[in-house]
């Protein structure tokens, strides 16, 4: 991408490797093909000022992990550690100059904050209120779950990232909004005959990556009151819930010794043998070799 002509000039990017002068993410999402979310983590030894850029069609939220961040308008400020931006999108952000600095960005499309939350929010005028340099332990929490999948190579699936992208929706309109706002409830669990329809599938699809959006169309809600519902009905989160009928289905084929761990490992949806081993262990104490040694 060219460099803007004058100072006053706004870059358009997609990314923030767009105006680092060829430096790329340490670890990102985009090879999960999951276009509503978009997470990227950044080390930056020393560089800048960078040109005046705006995220054009993403909401962003950046939290930085080390080092210094400096922006120089319409004030010298200097942010460290623990520091929080908020950037609507399309809003210009200022020429930002970095040392040794760590940076996670979360990257979020509009179109699907508001089709994630729904008719849980009913304000059309509502916008993502721009701050920099805030704490929000909340939102630091969700970030730093998002960063843990990413460097671990995407091993939970899209119906995770799905997930951490709404609590991020529900977060962000709740918190860095232009005015407070409440999120509407619609019940305090999931119809009994809805609940069962989405167990069933999901009982029936242990082997794809299935996503949130595909469970909250199913049974029409919004991905933000499935998720609120499917918690208060099962005490697991949809992904928690997969998990554990994952391990369950494991567990039967195992004690059967008809497929290798590799084959169990594909056919039940993990990301690869070394997944399914780390997640078996981490629930049944044994890994799946020993469990199967000991039918």
């Amino acid at each position: 991408m060219q460099r803007p002509v004058s100072e006053n000039d706004v870059l358009q990017v997609s990314r923030l490797a767009e105006v680092l002068g060829g430096i790329q993410p340490l670890a990102s999402s985009a090879r999960s093909n999951l276009d509503c979310l978009l997470v990227e983590i950044y080390s930056i030894p020393s560089l800048g000022p960078t040109p005046k850029f705006c995220y054009e069609d993403r909401h962003v939220v950046a939290i930085q992990r080390r080092g210094t961040v400096t922006i120089r308008e319409p004030s010298l400020k200097i942010f460290h550690r623990g520091s929080i931006g908020v950037r609507s999108a399309g809003i210009p952000q200022s020429s930002l100059t970095f040392l040794n600095a760590r940076v996670t960005l979360v990257l979020l499309n509009p179109a699907f904050v508001r089709q994630a939350l729904g008719d849980a929010v009913n304000e059309n005028t509502l916008e993502i209120a721009s701050s920099v340099g805030a704490r929000d332990e909340q939102l630091n929490h969700l970030v730093r779950a998002a960063e843990i999948e990413v460097e671990s190579g995407l091993p939970s699936g899209r119906l995770y990232l799905e997930s951490l992208g709404t609590a991020l929706a529900a977060h962000l309109w709740t918190h860095h909004a232009t005015k407070v706002v409440r999120l509407k409830q619609s019940g305090n669990t999931m119809p009994r005959h809805l609940l069962r329809r989405t167990i069933d599938f999901i009982r029936e699809n242990l082997a794809e990556d299935v996503s949130l959006g595909k469970l909250s169309a199913d049974v029409r809600m919004s991905k933000y009151h499935f998720c609120h519902l499917f918690k208060a009905s099962t005490g697991l989160s949809p992904h928690q819930y997969v998990k554990r009928e994952r391990l369950k289905r494991a567990r039967q084929l195992l004690v059967e010794h008809r497929l290798s761990l590799v084959e169990i490992a594909n056919e039940l949806g993990f990301s690869d043998q070394s997944h399914f081993s780390r997640s078996f262990h981490t629930v049944m104490g044994v890994t799946p070799s020993q469990y199967a040694a000991r039918a």
